[in-house]
Order: structure tokens, then sequence, then C-alpha cells
């Protein structure tokens, strides 16, 4: 059963509710902080890609063929690369911003995928990710009951996932973090003495 972030049509129409409800100033964030060579990773139909400024060299990756069609059509200039988060196709200190929006949620591999940004992401570089997270409490209790149906449901989404967590376990530091509900916004930096 392929999920609804496999579905392009769908997955944009949920995407454009949530950004009517305030993800829209969240992305705005997210690409307005992105300079020089900059990677995103999981992009998707493309959303954010058209939000990029003119002086961003941009480059994306994207595991589905379908929704780098339509990414394609969004923002024509970018380059655009089929590939996973866990295996980038990208030499090492190739990038001075990695972006991820809504990706980590639905990486099978975590720890490799944030090991692979580290790897291509330069030392001064910056992580700048925005996540769902899983709740504190009972939200929280409840999210890991309802973590199998809505992994089927989403096509791979763990909406009970500590990302946050995560990639401070891969050696990031974490800053400008922003909290709503379950939503995160940061940047993350390399931690001194962990540069790959």
């Amino acid at each position: 059963m392929r999920g609804v972030e496999q579905i392009p049509w769908l997955y944009d129409a949920l995407c454009a509710a949530m950004e009517w409800t305030g993800l829209a100033r969240w992305r705005a964030w997210l690409v307005g902080g992105a300079q020089g060579r900059v990677l995103e990773v999981g992009c998707g139909t493309g959303r954010n890609l058209p939000r990029y400024g003119p002086g961003v060299e941009l480059v994306a990756v994207e595991p589905s063929a379908e929704a780098l069609a339509v990414a394609r059509r969004r923002a024509p200039g970018a380059l655009l690369v089929r590939g996973s988060a866990e295996a980038l196709p990208f030499r090492e200190g190739a990038f001075d911003t990695v972006v991820s929006s809504l990706v980590f949620c639905s990486v099978s591999r975590v720890p490799e995928g944030l090991a692979e940004i580290r790897r291509v992401l330069r030392a001064e570089g910056q992580l700048r990710m925005l996540e769902h997270v899983r709740a504190e409490g009972l939200a929280g209790r409840w999210q890991d009951l309802v973590q199998p149906l809505w992994t089927r449901f989403a096509g791979g989404c763990h909406p009970n996932r500590r990302t946050e967590a995560a990639v401070e376990a891969a050696g990031f530091e974490l800053e400008e973090r922003r909290a709503r509900g379950t939503m995160r916004r940061f940047v993350g930096r390399l931690r001194k003495g962990l540069v790959s």
C-alpha cells in the first residue's frame, strides 16, 4: 500500500492546508537562512525550492521519481538528484548549508542519514531542520500507540520520533530552537572535534 507521502497531489494538498495554518512562515525561516551551496535533503514535491534566494546554489535530493517530477516543474533551475538521505551522492564537505523539512520522520535509518549529512556538510556549515516530533506525556503515548497504523497510512512517517535528540546524538549542537506543539525548527552546527 502506498502511503500519503508517496502520492504527490495528496501530499501537496495536505501541505498546502498546513502552510495556511502557519507552516508557510516556518518554511520561509527554514530556507531564509540558507547560504552558499545548499543541499535540501528530501525535497519531496519541491514546496521549499522556489523560496530560496538568488545567491544560493541549490541542489536537492529526493528518493521518489514522482515527487521529483513535480519538484522539477516548481524549480526548473535547481539541480535535482534522485537518492536517499542514507546514501548522499556527494563528496565530503560539499555544502555550506543542509536543509531538511519534514523528512526525518520518514527516513528508514535515521543515524545513517544524519551521518551522511554530517559528512557532506563543511566544518562551519549549518543544518537547518523543520520536523514534527514525539510529544511528552499522554499525547506522546498516544503517538506511540497509533504509530504502526499511521506509519503504514502515511507511507513511512513515524509521528513519535525524537528527532532533536537524534540530531544531537549525531554530533550537532542545536541553536535557534523554536517549538510549536509537536513542530520543531532549529539550526544544527557540527560539534567541535566531530567534524568528518
